[in-house]
């Protein structure tokens, strides 16, 4: 039977200025990008392999690592050169 919803759904906070979001595959994330998780954006300081190129473990400050397995949207600084 449908249920009204009751709430709306949460929205989701403007991506960090300067960035441009694209679905990325876990061999196309790089340091420097932004990933939404928990409702902040996190930026990748560093990153390791998890032992085939369709797994990356993404390493953040002051968060715990995320194994990152498909793909999904990530931010990028955009190069202005």
């Amino acid at each position: 039977m449908y249920e009204r919803r009751t709430k709306e759904a949460p929205s989701i906070p403007p991506p960090p200025r300067g960035t441009m979001g694209s679905t990325r595959p876990p061999s196309d994330v790089r340091i420097g990008d932004f990933v939404y998780l928990d409702g902040v954006y996190h930026r990748v300081q560093d990153m390791r392999s998890a032992g085939t190129a369709a797994h990356r473990v993404l390493i953040f400050a002051g968060r715990e690592p995320l194994i990152m397995r498909e793909a999904r949207i990530t931010y990028r600084p955009i190069d202005f050169r």
